[in-house]
């Protein structure tokens, strides 16, 4: 049997967005394809604390602002595939898992203007559907992504200030679907 686990494709996932280095004090990736782009922390779970150092860890000094990204898998769809011949899950055959992947992102900016934050925000918006279509497999975590009929869905909320502090949440949803063989 093909092995695969939640565990393994959510890892994968991280990696993909976060890169492979690995901070075992924060739990979380850091230096990843998107750095130039603004995002410096991908969280494979939710964490209890976020250190403010996850918005801008590892980006360009001076920058002003910067985002992490945590991963949401709230559901497994799980379909049995069967071989001609061979009875439905016993010997033989495929499963075909869809895990529905929200992409938690939260952007932080100490700039002048609220305008600079919301821009830098579609920008990662852009940059996180871009990585995708470049490699639909995620690093090879799973056979496609963003590529079902959903697509790739990014919705953005209104940016919130405090204490001149620009805020933004948003989040990009995509199916990553993977097969195993039985």
């Amino acid at each position: 049997m093909t092995v695969t686990s939640r565990t393994i494709v959510r890892t994968g996932i991280a990696q993909f967005f976060g890169g492979t280095n690995y901070d075992d004090t924060f739990r979380c990736y850091r230096g990843g394809p998107l750095l130039s782009s603004g995002l410096s922390t991908v969280r494979a779970y939710q964490p209890k604390r976020e250190p403010d150092t996850d918005y801008v860890m590892g980006l360009t000094p001076g920058r002003g602002m910067g985002a992490m990204m945590i991963l949401e898998m709230p559901r497994t769809r799980d379909h049995l595939l069967t071989t001609p011949g061979l009875p439905a899950g016993i010997h033989g055959g495929q499963r075909h898992l869809v895990y529905p992947v929200k992409c938690h992102v939260f952007h932080m900016a100490h700039m002048p203007y609220a305008e600079d934050a919301e821009q830098d925000v579609d920008n990662l918006d852009q940059a996180i559907h871009e990585l995708i279509y470049s490699d639909p497999t995620l690093g090879g975590i799973c056979y496609q992504a963003g590529i079902d009929s959903a697509g790739i869905d990014s919705v953005i909320d209104p940016s919130s200030k405090w204490n001149e502090i620009t805020v933004t949440h948003f989040q990009v949803g995509f199916n990553a679907e993977v097969q195993i063989v039985i």
